[in-house]
């Protein structure tokens, strides 16, 4: 895992794709597949939250990516900035 980085830094790594912020379904294998149908905050077109500086408080789910939240969440695509830092593969 990586050091801790300064929150400011740790965000910019976000490329903004807006993929995390589309639901998600469990099959009955525990496998995780994204769909269509985007969180009613994300601006579809900018990929940016309409809420950001408030989307823990609104109630829908939004969960803060922190490098200790990245290493165990298994529904961030494999191409994440996040998720490629966190697990040694940011080329």
């Amino acid at each position: 895992m990586m050091d801790s980085p300064s929150e400011h830094g740790w965000e910019d790594l976000c490329r903004r794709c807006g993929e995390c912020c589309f639901e998600k379904w469990v099959d009955d294998h525990g496998d995780i597949h994204p769909t269509a149908i985007p969180c009613r905050f994300l601006d579809i077109i900018t990929r940016e939250c309409k809420v950001y500086h408030k989307r823990l408080e609104v109630g829908e789910g939004c969960v803060k990516l922190t490098p200790q939240v990245v290493e165990v969440v298994q529904w961030l695509p494999e191409n994440c900035a996040y998720r490629r830092r966190v697990h040694g593969s940011d080329g």
